[in-house]
Formats: C-alpha cells, sequence, structure tokens
C-alpha cells in the first residue's frame, strides 16, 4: 500500500508539472487566446467528480422506407418486344408489364389457326357433300324399301294346297277330272310327262297327304320380283350405310385431330401468354433496369418490380439475429418521432444464398403502431441498444484501473491520490459504472486534464438534412423502332427528313426511299393470273355447275394473286417512310444515300414524350424511391427555370442485385415535360442533354433535437458532450447520435432539449 502511495505522490508530481506547462504554453495560448479557463466546481484540472449519468452500449444503423416488392421475370430465355409501365406508373392486378417478341410464336399460332380453319372448314364441306350425296339414295331406299315390304305383305304361297280326299263312289272313276284335264292312260301319263311334284295317280298306293307339294307358279312369279326389288334396296341400303360409315368414321377421326389442334393453339397461347409478365399486385413501378426493345432477357431474371406503397418496410444494413435477440431495446426514429419495430430475421440458407451469389444482404423491419404520418423513401435511424444503464453512478473510463486484485481508482483528498478498489459495472466507452467503493462527489484522478472555455450552447430542436446535388440527363425509356416496311423489291436510302431529338407526328414523312421493281417476279405473277384466269373460263365452258367446286378454288387462288401483285405494285411505287407515331426522335441509323435496306431493318427510335425522366448516377446509393427532389434546367430561350421531381426507383436495399439501376430516375411533372425537352434541340445532342443539375435533401429529420458538431467529442465510437448542470459544474454525458452533417449531429437518445453544453 505504502509503495501505491509513493507512487500516487510521484504521478501527481508528473501532473502539475505537464498542467504549469515546458515553455509550449505561450504558443497554445496565442492560438486559443479567446478560450478562458474555468474551475467549475467539484472538478480540478486533473480530476472528474463521480456522478449519476445513462450509460448506452447501442449501435445505429442507417434505413429507408420502402415499399413491399415483387419483383418479375420472363419463365424461359426471351427477346423483349416493350414494356408497357414505367418507374412511377401505377398499375393494376393482372396488368401486364412487358411483352417478350412473340413474332415466332404469332407465326405459329396463325399457322395453326389456318389448319383449323382449313380443317373445319373442308369437314363441313364433306359432310355436307355425303349429306347432299345421299340424299337422292335415301329417297330411294325409302321407295325400295316400301316395294319390297309391299311385295312381303302379298307374299303368296309357295306350294299349292293338294285336294281333300272325296268320299268313295262306286259309280265315279277313281282317274276322273272335272277340272277338264287330260285323262291319264294306263300307265297314269297325261302326255305331258311328270311334273315336278306331282302327286301321281291313284294306283301308286299313295295317300294325299304323302304325295311332294305342288309349286305355287303365282309364288315363282312373285319370288322374281321380290328378289329384283330387295336385291336393288339391299344394294343401295348397303352403299348408304357404306357412306355412313366413312362419315362416322372420318368424323371421328375430325374429332380427334381438331381436339388435338385446340389444344395446340392452347398451349400456344399460354405459352404465349407465359412471356408476358403480369403483376400479382395493385401497386406502382419501382424498379426497371436498361432493357429495351429487341434486348435479349434470360429467363427468370427479374425485370420490373411492382411495390404496394400503402405496405411500408424498413431496409437497413444486415443486423444480425442474435445481436437483435440480446439487446434490451430495438426501434426506430422517424422525424424524431419513436416507433417500435418487429425484426425479421433471415434464414440461414437465404443469407448463405445471397452472400455466394455476391448479393447484399439487408435486414428487413416492419413499423408497428400507426405509421401514417411516414411516407415511403423517410430516412429511418434503426437503435439497437445492446445495454442501457439508467441513473449509473459512473466515472470516466480512463481514470478507472486495474491490477491482480481488481479494478481501481485514485480518489482526489486534498493534495494526495487515496488508491480505492471499486467494483465496475457497464462501460459505454468513456463512462463506467461504480457499482460499490467510491461514492457520488468523489472525485477521481485523471491521468489528463480537461479544459473548458466559457462558451456555452443549448440543446434545440431542428431539421436535420445532407445535401445532394448532381447532373443529369434526359431520358425517353418507352420507345419503338421505326422500320423499313416495304417487303418487295430492291430498297435503296435516300435520306432522312427528320433530326435528333426533333418532334414527328405520325404520318410524318421520316425518310425517303428509291425501290428498284423486280420485274421477273412481277411478270411471273401476272403470267400465272393469266392462266388461271383461262382455266376458269375452261372450266365454266365444260359447265358452271359440274365444276363449280373446281372453279371456286381457281378464283380463290386468283384473289390471292391480285393480292400479291397489287401488294407488289405498291411496295415498287413507295417513295417515302412515315412514322407509325408521334414521339421524339431519341436514335438514328447510320445511314449514307444508295444504302440497301433490308424488310424491317431499323431506322429510327421514336420515343414517347410522355413518358420521360431525369436520369442520374446515384454514386452513394441514398436516393430512394419518394424522394423530393428539384431540377433545374434551362429552356429554349436559356432562361433558367426549376422543376420539382420525385425519385420513381427504389435504391438497392429493397431489390435483387438484377433490378439495381446504376441509374436514378427522377418523375417529371408531365406539364413541364414540354418546356424542358425544347431546351435539347439544337444545342448538341446529346452533350446538351447533361444539361438538368439535381438537388435534394436526403436523410432529412424534422424536429430533432440537434447539437452543433464542434460541441461533440467521438471516443471509442461514442458520442459525448460537456453537459453544464445547475450548480455549474460541467460533467461529460454520452448520447446516441442518427447521424451528423458538417454542422451538427442529431440526438436520438441521451440529452433534453434546453440542456446547456459547454465547449472543451
Amino acid at each position: 500500500m505504502r509503495g501505491r502511495r509513493l507512487l500516487g505522490l510521484a504521478m501527481t508530481a508528473f501532473l502539475m508539472t505537464a498542467m504549469t506547462g515546458c515553455g509550449e504554453a505561450p504558443q497554445q495560448a496565442a492560438v486559443t487566446e479567446e478560450v478562458k479557463l474555468l474551475e467549475p466546481v467539484g472538478l480540478s484540472g486533473s480530476g472528474e467528480a463521480a456522478a449519476y449519468r445513462n450509460l448506452y452500449d447501442a449501435q445505429v444503423y442507417s434505413a429507408t422506407v420502402v415499399p413491399y416488392v415483387e419483383e418479375y421475370g420472363f419463365e424461359e430465355d426471351v427477346v423483349l418486344d416493350r414494356i408497357c409501365a414505367f418507374p412511377g406508373e401505377a398499375v393494376s392486378r393482372g396488368e401486364a408489364l412487358a411483352y417478350s417478341s412473340t413474332e415466332n410464336l404469332d407465326k405459329q399460332i396463325e399457322e395453326l389457326q389456318k389448319q383449323i380453319e382449313d380443317m373445319e372448314a373442308e369437314f363441313v364441306e364433306y359432310e355436307l357433300q355425303v349429306r347432299e350425296d345421299l340424299a337422292k339414295p335415301q329417297d330411294e331406299v325409302k321407295r325400295l324399301e316400301d316395294i319390297v315390304e309391299n311385295l312381303e305383305r302379298r307374299k303368296p304361297a309357295e306350294y299349292l294346297a293338294a285336294p281333300d280326299k272325296p268320299e268313295e263312289d262306286p259309280s265315279q272313276s277313281v282317274s276322273g277330272s272335272d277340272a277338264g284335264g287330260q285323262m291319264p292312260d294306263e300307265s297314269g301319263d297325261t302326255g305331258e310327262g311328270e311334273k315336278p311334284g306331282s302327286s301321281g295317280n291313284a294306283s301308286d298306293g299313295l295317300e294325299p297327304g304323302d304325295r311332294e307339294p305342288t309349286p305355287n307358279p303365282a309364288y315363282r312369279e312373285w319370288e322374281q320380283e321380290y328378289n329384283y326389288w330387295n336385291g336393288r334396296y339391299r344394294i343401295t341400303d348397303h352403299g348408304i350405310n357404306t357412306a355412313l360409315l366413312q362419315l362416322e368414321q372420318k368424323t371421328a377421326l375430325y374429332e380427334l385431330d381438331h381436339a388435338y389442334a385446340l389444344q395446340q393453339m392452347a398451349f400456344l397461347q399460354e405459352k404465349k401468354n407465359d412471356v408476358t409478365i403480369h403483376t400479382h399486385i395493385e401497386g406502382n413501378v419501382v424498379a426497371m433496369p436498361g432493357y429495351g426493345y429487341g434486348d435479349r432477357v434470360q429467363g427468370e431474371t427479374p425485370i420490373v418490380a411492382v411495390g404496394d406503397l400503402g405496405q411500408k418496410i424498413l431496409k437497413c444494413d444486415y443486423i444480425n439475429r442474435k445481436t437483435v435477440a440480446a439487446a434490451e431495446d430495438i426501434y426506430a426514429v422517424i422525424d424524431g418521432l419513436r416507433y417500435e419495430v418487429e425484426y425479421v430475421p433471415m434464414e440461414s440458407e437465404e443469407y448463405t444464398r445471397l452472400t455466394t451469389q455476391g448479393e447484399e444482404v439487408y435486414s428487413t423491419l416492419y413499423l408497428e403502431g400507426d405509421a401514417e404520418a411516414v411516407n415511403i423513401g423517410d430516412y429511418v435511424a434503426v437503435v439497437v441498444v445492446n445495454r442501457r444503464q439508467e441513473h449509473a453512478l459512473s466515472v470516466p473510463a480512463d481514470a478507472v484501473h486495474k491490477d491482480d486484485t481488481g479494478s481501481y481508482v485514485y480518489v482526489l483528498d486534498g493534495e494526495e491520490n487515496v488508491y480505492t478498489s471499486v467494483r465496475t459495472g457497464m462501460s459505454d466507452g468513456v463512462y463506467t459504472e461504480i457499482l460499490s467503493g467510491i461514492g457520488e462527489g468523489d472525485v477521481v484522478r485523471l491521468d489528463q486534464g480537461r479544459q473548458y472555455s466559457d462558451q456555452r450552447l443549448t440543446v434545440e430542436r431542428g431539421n436535420f438534412y445532407s445535401d445532394f446535388s448532381a447532373s443529369g440527363i434526359m431520358i425517353y425509356p418507352s420507345s419503338v423502332a421505326a422500320q423499313n416496311p416495304i417487303s418487295h423489291g430492291t430498297v435503296y436510302f435516300q435520306e432522312f427528313r427528320t433530326a435528333m431529338y426533333q418532334h414527328v407526328e405520325k404520318g410524318d414523312v421520316i425518310a425517303t426511299v428509291r425501290v428498284a421493281a423486280d420485274e421477273i417476279g412481277m411478270q411471273r405473277l401476272t403470267l400465272q393470273l393469266q392462266r388461271q384466269l383461262e382455266r376458269v373460263q375452261d372450266l365454266t365452258a365444260q359447265g358452271e355447275e359440274k365444276n363449280k367446286k373446281a372453279i371456286e378454288d381457281r378464283m380463290k387462288a386468283i384473289a390471292k394473286l391480285q393480292e400479291q401483285i397489287e401488294e407488289l405494285s405498291q411496295d415498287y411505287q413507295t417513295t417515302v417512310i412515315r412514322a407509325d407515331r408521334s414521339g421524339i426522335v431519341i436514335w438514328m441509323q447510320d445511314l449514307e444515300k444508295e444504302d440497301i435496306l433490308q424488310k424491317d431493318q431499323y431506322l429510327l427510335e421514336i420515343a414517347d414524350e410522355n413518358t420521360c425522366y431525369v436520369a442520374l448516377k446515384d454514386e452513394g446509393n441514398v436516393l430512394s424511391y419518394g424522394n423530393q427532389v428539384t431540377v433545374t434546367y434551362r429552356n429554349r430561350e436559356e432562361e433558367e427555370r426549376t422543376a420539382q421531381g420525385v425519385v420513381a426507383n427504389v435504391n438497392s436495399l429493397a431489390v435483387s442485385r438484377a433490378l439495381q439501376s446504376e441509374y436514378t430516375y427522377i418523375l417529371l411533372p408531365s406539364e413541364l415535360i414540354g418546356d424542358m425537352s425544347v431546351g435539347t434541340e439544337g444545342w448538341g445532342g446529346w452533350w446538351n442533354r447533361a444539361r438538368f443539375g439535381v438537388e435534394a435533401r436526403l436523410r432529412e429529420m424534422e424536429h430533432v433535437l440537434v447539437v452543433p458538431r464542434r460541441a461533440v467529442r467521438e471516443i471509442n465510437g461514442q458520442t459525448y458532450v460537456n453537459v453544464v448542470e445547475a450548480d455549474g459544474s460541467i460533467v461529460r454525458r454520452s448520447f446516441i447520435a442518427g447521424g451528423y452533417d458538417k454542422s451538427n449531429y442529431w440526438v436520438v437518445e441521451g440529452l433534453t432539449e434546453g440542456m446547456v453544453l459547454c465547449l472543451e
């Protein structure tokens, strides 16, 4: 103990020497001659009294209010055809956002539709023809059926009935006949020979029931007639049944083929629908990278995002779930108001996936309670308080030392430094909590004394913001290429009749051309038409009714040839290409006179003037959807004007890397677009487009506590100020800072309005 007392006395002597200076004091005084040294109550130049303070161990994370976002892409690799909605535009659930090029699908659908129509027409024609061909045979078979049925009703007996056996009369001859027939001779021969089936004579010894039946001549005559008509009936009926069976079989095959074709059509239509992006939510487009017409887009790559502005989410730098779990408190501060938040932990698998893919990882938090006053794009300070010790007896952290026995301080007792063991609690890096060993007001020795000026500042409420300034260019993302529409002949470019950034109306001439006709092709079509007409004349002469179907087919071919000839004639007479829409020219192909133009070759690009933005590079990634900005521009008369715009796309916090654009889009008031765009005409094209200045206030907080930066010190990442207490003593107090600009810090927690601060 004695050794430590001697060490303390030696240190005191050293500090006194340091305080009196070693020849450097006059220079220091010359530099800071306006500073007046004070002797605050309870504080010596080398010590500070233990006092009760609030201690904080906390981190502040910068966050932004973003909407709930859904990202969309095509299911397969496609060529982009057009974008239907652009950043800032409102869209309804189910609305189309983008179309891919469906040229091949459209061609397949068109060909299949033609096949289905031909199939249907062919079957209907076949069925009608069969029904028509069967009309007369069916009438005939009905007539024949009636004849056969009538014959069947009149069918005579096949054999004549045998005569009943007469009673014996000795006076009558057994061979007598009352029918006038010839009398048989002794042998029973009638002189005509024995007829088949005759009953013989009475001398044959047979009873009448045992004799052969006698054929009925009427039956033979009926049978011949019946066989004739029945044969015709059966042959005709068979022909009809055969034709109906063929119709039934062909109908079954047609129905199978037709059903399959319709199924293929549904598949193609579904596939076409798959290459169209629709939104599943109602909201606003909040992100879209720089894809344009004709660009190839890889399947499953997000190319557009829609945000629900009614769902407000906080996105900030990644906060580990363990940090949140161990924290005493976590909340958000927006415009000086505290909001409770719900932290959404990220699954470890998702974290691994994102980091492996090189994605920036951010944390998501939801605001709890009433967030009506919160706007999309607002800056937020997310405060994670690891530990907070309120009204804790504490001393400067650099006044606490350690040895083998634990922590200790030197308490100033007059001119002596008394070694005193203490038990410590938490530390915020500036102050350390004292649980036992000393009491309030005990002055502990500091290894380095402090000097304070007589300048006083007051903690007040105000607005806090960071200035942002950049230059931008005007862009028109909604554009369509004007193409060469001429299909036939050789097309030679002559000249453009428009210029870059010039407005064109639908129907205006944008280019002149010269078309060299394909004379051989025209002659070939003309000859084919002549032959078809001659063939129709021949068929008509042979019998118009007889060759009705063939004539109809020829007339269809003639109509098609006439259409082709007319199309060729129109193309060959074309001298100008006109705009198919109104807009502003934003790109032109580099062409020289007499360059050959292919069918559908791009000539220039016409943009929708009503869909335009001022685009700028946001190097710090600080702009976000909803931020208000001021755009400065010059009109045609070189008069400087300003317009208020709004950021129309979210920053990288809210979307995946695929949708993180290097440009921020500023949505302009529609009524000012014309005035802003005319300033780009006739000023050297592209370079003049960078004539727009953009200024904004970012990370803005309204009605928050602000402290001048000159009153704030940082130690070990902790901020503190010197507070002048009511009794005149000066005490350091740490506080949680939300951020700072070139002039001020703004206070999250730890200071109150009206506190008087002293500068060192």
